[in-house]
């Protein structure tokens, strides 16, 4: 679709949610509503269908480049060589020349001593060429002054050589002819490690790239032009020169600017290989087609098992709440289109951890409907008719959802900002998500309710009661429950001391790559290989741990099996390999590589969830008070500290999927969390009596229904893939499985506990607190409509 259709399109859609949110009238918003979700679904349908959705290579499969660091050069001219760090830097920099925006699948590990594994989803043989450029050009930039040309037969003054300017193209990619070269010094005036940013700008004479110089580089830069106004500067790239203006003036503010006929793609190639120059050259080694990383048969078991949750959730859904529960699957059903279709229209890559952010999606999708019908039967039990119970159900729920939502999307938010672009398939997914599960619980099931009603096809909403009314001092318990954490916790921090590295998987401290050679014409399936593998011993007598098989195309000959494994299984599986399939194997290689999630990307993923933390903190003492927001995120840390070392003692190792899995349950816990402590703060500003502990035990045994009711149903695809998934889908469900089941117990035993211990040992009035809130929340809006009536 063009890019002034999609612009129409979603500006129609922006003003129809705008007029849908402005009007107060029944029946304007019904129609309102109505043309939204008709319009966002069939966009979201269209674009999909048109677009496609891009899949991460561990879906799909795509390109694999082998590629070598050169020994660079120092300063004084001497050899520099490869080191560990320049190959974390130069993998550092490809991944911002590789994947700027973050919305692409890139697994990069160092392999050997001096090379790097990259793998790419799904590229184009139009792309290879800048992708091979990206790879290889170090975009080394220099400044030099242009010397006064020899005359003919004379030599070259000292200190100067000659270049050559860089071939240019026309517009139908013919070269030009050759501009010949100019004599300039041979060190340079000013270099490009100055250079803070860089990018692609357009205007009358064409495609150009600007150049933003640091403090120190614009201070150099100006002393340069100062001393050789009027002059020719030489602007020189990987010993090419690019274009050589002359210094009209000394003062550029630090910015320099490049032309030279460039094209789009060129002049945005340039701008991000300047941006992000390489230490040391590299050489490609290898190019090949590589499958997907888990395997079609993974891949499939997991389209299945998302069909049979959904369908356990339709069917728990429709037990308890009939009517009301196949209006939620069809807000459901709709929230996943417009995610898949938003994730179309961007380009975004869907990836294994993006998988993790659609079943947090689901689950706060289905979560939002359960807290709606919850509280419509509370109306209705209160007396209300259907359409009066129906409206303040929204809107009592309406906080809550709110809140919930937005904490989640803050990580969301920070994760993408900051983590490594493996944490970033999982943030992208989310945000989208949490979008469109908002449009669908608060606005789709709202429009389908306000059509069945008025239509008299809805009369009464009959749902399932599963938990008596009533209130238990739930809190007198929560002694022996903080304490039986206090001692799980221990038991999981002693397993990941104990096990120490060897609780981390291939994917964090890396491992061994076999290459399995096939003959031409021969193959081996990958259930063949997994009953040669599976009972493989080390020398010491212990499994031979984790392994992932993927397949490369070869263009000299058969096919290539890789099978990452642990460093010290690689011999073992070439031998047994080589013993069994004889007939098949042309030959077999074995390498080290490094870790798909390095050090410096562990790093940051940590730093990102930290400072989610602290930003869901913030969030939260400005939307409650500082004892919720504490007994939140304590709560939150509890159950995310518990998981890793609850999967190790349940003998996995921690590995890429764990990192989504994780992320997923902080989402899953602080909802269960703040659906809680909004029920708390609503029952004090109704001013029902009773003590502070008192109406926390009526809100947590309010809430009940809702909480046990929600874990099921994100449970479901879960105990689908307990019983039916093979290990790599194992490897989601059983730290999702354990989360929720944390979150669901930490909500209720954990952090209402905390927040009340806390108010007693500082004397905190919580009531006084919250009616004070509400006392400048109301002053707040009477200045608002004051100051609107005035207008």
């Amino acid at each position: 679709m063009a890019a002034f259709s999609t612009f129409l399109v979603g500006a129609s859609i922006l003003l129809l949610l705008l007029f849908y949110v402005g009007t107060t009238m029944h029946d304007r918003k019904r129609k309102y509503g109505s043309l939204l979700i008709l319009i966002a679904t069939a966009f979201a349908l269209w674009t999909i269908n048109s677009m496609g959705i891009k899949l991460g290579i561990d879906l799909q499969g795509g390109s694999e480049f082998v590629v070598r660091l050169e020994p660079g050069k120092s300063d004084d001219g001497t050899a520099k060589p490869v080191t560990p760090s320049s190959v974390q830097q130069a993998i550092a920099i490809l991944e911002k020349r590789l994947n700027p925006e973050g919305n692409k699948d890139l697994t990069m590990q160092p392999q050997g001593d001096d090379r790097i594994l990259i793998q790419m989803p799904g590229v184009k043989a139009e792309e290879f060429a800048d992708v091979r450029q990206k790879i290889q050009q170090v975009a080394f930039l220099e400044f030099r002054i242009v010397k006064p040309q020899a005359a003919p037969g004379e030599l070259r003054a000292p200190g100067t050589e000659e270049l050559k300017y860089k071939i240019q193209k026309d517009d139908q990619g013919k070269e030009l002819p050759s501009r010949g070269g100019e004599t300039v010094g041979n060190r340079a005036d000013m270099e490009g490690k100055y250079v803070k940013e860089a990018f692609a700008t357009y205007d009358a004479e064409g495609w150009k790239v600007i150049l933003n110089f640091d403090s120190t580089g614009a201070k150099l830069f100006d002393e340069v032009a100062a001393v050789n106004r009027g002059r020719q500067l030489a602007i020189i790239v990987d010993k090419e020169i690019i274009s050589a203006p002359t210094l009209q003036t000394d003062r550029f503010g630090g910015t320099a600017v490049i032309s030279g006929r460039f094209k789009e793609q060129e002049a945005r190639t340039l701008a991000s290989l300047l941006e992000n120059p390489l230490e040391n050259p590299m050489t490609i080694l290898s190019e090949s087609a590589v499958s997907a990383a888990y395997g079609q048969s993974s891949i499939n078991q997991g389209k299945w098992v998302g069909i049979a949750g959904l369908g356990i959730t339709t069917l728990f859904m429709l037990f308890v709440y009939r009517m009301a529960g196949l209006i939620a699957i069809v807000g459901l059903v709709i929230n996943l289109a417009v995610l898949f279709g938003g994730m179309s229209l961007f380009g975004f890559t869907l990836t294994m951890p993006g998988i993790a952010g659609i079943v947090l999606t689901i689950g706060m999708a289905v979560d939002a409907n359960v807290l709606i019908y919850e509280r419509l039967r509370e109306e209705r039990e209160a007396g209300k008719t259907i359409a009066g119970a129906l409206e303040a159900a929204y809107e009592k729920a309406f906080s809550a959802i709110a809140d919930s939502n937005i904490t989640t999307l803050i990580s969301a938010i920070i994760l993408f900002a900051i983590a490594g672009g493996l944490v970033k398939g999982f943030a992208v997914t989310l945000m989208i998500g949490l979008l469109s599960s908002m449009v669908g619980a608060l606005i789709v099931t709202r429009v389908i309710f306000m059509w069945v009603i008025d239509k008299g096809l809805l009369k009464s909403i009959s749902t399932v009661k599963l938990f008596p009314d009533g209130v238990f001092d739930i809190l007198a318990k929560a002694k022996g429950f903080i304490i039986a954490s206090l001692v799980v916790t221990a038991i999981s921090f002693a397993t990941l001391a104990v096990k120490g590295k060897g609780s981390l998987g291939i994917d964090f401290r890396g491992g061994g790559l076999t290459h399995v050679e096939l003959k031409t014409g021969k193959a081996i399936s990958d259930s063949e290989l997994d009953a040669v593998l599976k009972g493989l011993k080390l020398p010491d007598g212990k499994d031979i741990g984790s392994y992932y098989l993927q397949r490369k195309g070869n263009a000299t000959g058969g096919d290539v099996i890789a099978i990452r494994s642990e460093f010290e299984a690689g011999p073992v599986i070439e031998q047994a390999v080589k013993a069994k399939f004889a007939d098949q194997v042309e030959g077999t290689q074995g390498s080290r590589v490094g870790a798909v999630i390095g050090d410096e990307a562990a790093k940051t993923s940590i730093i990102a969830l930290v400072v989610a933390l602290i930003a869901i903190f913030v969030y939260l003492m400005f939307r409650f008070e500082f004892a919720f927001a504490l007994g939140a995120i304590v709560a939150l840390a509890h159950d995310v500290l518990m998981v890793p070392g609850l999967c190790v003692l349940f003998g996995q190792e921690l590995s890429l999927i764990h990192v989504g899995a994780m992320l997923t349950i902080a989402g899953y816990s602080i909802n269960d969390t703040i659906v809680v402590f909004d029920r708390i703060r609503e029952n004090i500003q109704k001013g029902v009596g009773g003590s502070t502990r008192e109406l926390m035990n009526d809100a947590i045994c309010k809430t009940l229904s809702r909480t046990l009711l929600t874990g099921p149903t994100a449970l479901a695809p879960m105990i689908v893939l307990l019983f039916l998934g093979n290990p790599a889908m194992l490897e989601f469900a059983v730290p999702i499985t354990i989360g929720v089941l944390l979150g669901t117990y930490s909500s209720i035993f954990i952090a209402s506990p905390l927040v009340l211990w806390y108010a007693k040992k500082t004397g905190t009035s919580l009531k006084r607190q919250v009616l004070d809130a509400q006392i400048e929340a109301e002053k707040a809006q009477a200045a608002i409509a004051a100051a609107k009536a005035q207008a």
